[in-house]
């Protein structure tokens, strides 16, 4: 694995940020930094593993963290957060090729009980390449949910949930179909999802969202399919439970679909004020629905902009590329890719984005753009760390709000 010694950003030097969310980079950094939101853990192989996060910054700046292992526990590639709910992220560490990856669950401090932050191991998973989720229970505990769909026509292929709940302390496997709900909006048709990412609704039932960014959105109640399974000879069952609903993406965003590419590049959704919101780059565009999805309701376009033209004219004295030498004003020639639904507030309509000379290019900006006003609110310049990548991961995330304490961050 490629290692990256940097500096750490300043507690005292770090603008923080004025909102409860910030922009957090998905690769770890890797170096020995510590400060108040320092936890540590034991790996697979018994080694030591320590995660620090950075003082959060104002988007469109990126937070970081940074993963450190004093006794060298192997990792062929940076460990990345794949998810985050309320006070916890999902931490994935992959050791080798040929094994499934470490999952670790990062627990914010808890300052009314004086509980320091924490860093779990959880058990090994029973499949690979899940699609991670969190859901956060009362009493400090949680669920992880790993959603895997496998097409028909390949052998074993069906819908599966697998669960792991902090309560029992492993993981069970669901088999899963559309319910009725989902059936008559899908259709008798052969299922196709590419999932894209997954999103916590919550709710008594637990509800969470496994989002395909060119299609449309299934949709889980976790924790009615924890009592169903418990009920149906104590979690062992031999058909697939029909808990699965369904919502299509709007049409105008189903006609220009890019099925075959990778639609985090062009597309984002985040559940915000009982809402689904569904941000197309290609046009520009910002699209919501109502929750819950079997009340009725359609998709509605909110906002949409008739093109980057429009508003490099309305911030004519905006530096889009401020990390190169020369000055860049427009948008032509650009790649703009990325896009994340910020978390300000319900209206969602603060949109960030990466702009980059080309695919091939080692800096390039993120951008925050006021859909309403097509204001410019911030410009802010990257290094891409992976040759492999288009750029780097970066999501939307509330977990910054729990990261209390004392950001002084120490380097050893």
């Amino acid at each position: 694995m490629a290692t990256h010694h940097v500096s750490a950003v300043d507690g005292a030097a770090a603008e923080k940020s004025a909102h409860s969310w910030g922009l957090l980079e998905g690769f770890a950094w890797i170096g020995n930094v510590e400060n108040a939101t320092t936890a540590v853990s034991k790996t697979s192989d018994k080694k030591h593993i320590q995660i620090t996060f950075c003082p959060p910054l104002a988007p469109p700046h990126l937070s970081r963290f940074f993963i450190h292992t004093p006794d060298g526990a192997r990792m062929i590639m940076e460990p990345v957060i794949v998810a985050t709910e309320d006070d916890i992220a999902l931490l994935c560490v992959q050791a080798r090729f040929d094994r499934y990856p470490d999952y670790y669950i990062y627990q914010a401090a808890d300052d009314s009980s004086g509980t320091p932050p924490s860093l779990t191991l959880l058990p090994p998973t029973p499949y690979f390449n899940l699609d991670m989720g969190l859901l956060r229970l009362p009493g400090k505990q949680y669920i992880v949910a790993g959603f895997r769909f496998i097409h028909e026509d390949f052998p074993d292929g069906n819908l599966a949930l697998c669960v792991y709940d902090s309560n029992r302390g492993d993981w069970k496997l669901h088999d899963l179909a559309l319910s009725v709900q989902g059936r008559q909006v899908y259709g008798n048709k052969q299922l196709e999802h590419k999932n894209s990412k997954v999103l916590t609704i919550g709710g008594d039932a637990g509800t969470m969202a496994f989002v395909d960014l060119w299609r449309g959105v299934l949709f889980c109640d976790v924790l009615t399919l924890q009592r169903e399974a418990a009920a149906a000879h104590q979690g062992e069952h031999d058909k697939a439970f029909p808990l699965v609903g369904y919502v299509k993406l709007p049409d105008d965003l189903r006609r220009t679909a890019r099925i075959n590419g990778d639609a985090c590049l062009y597309r984002d959704m985040v559940f915000l004020g009982n809402h689904l919101k569904c941000v197309d780059l290609p046009t520009r565009s910002l699209w919501i629905r109502p929750w819950p999805a079997t009340t009725g309701g359609d998709w509605s376009r909110q906002y949409m902009i008739r093109s980057f033209k429009e508003v490099a004219n309305r911030n004519p004295r905006v530096n889009l590329l401020p990390g190169h030498t020369s000055v860049c004003r427009s948008f032509t020639g650009l790649n703009i890719r990325q896009p994340v639904v910020g978390l300000q507030d319900d209206d969602a309509r603060i949109l960030y984005f990466v702009v980059k000379t080309d695919l091939t290019a080692v800096k390039g900006s993120v951008i925050a753009l006021d859909l309403s006003t097509r204001k410019i609110l911030g410009v802010s310049p990257f290094v891409t760390r992976h040759k492999f990548k288009y750029d780097f991961t970066y999501m939307p995330t509330g977990l910054f709000k729990h990261l209390s304490g004392n950001f002084v961050t120490t380097l050893f």
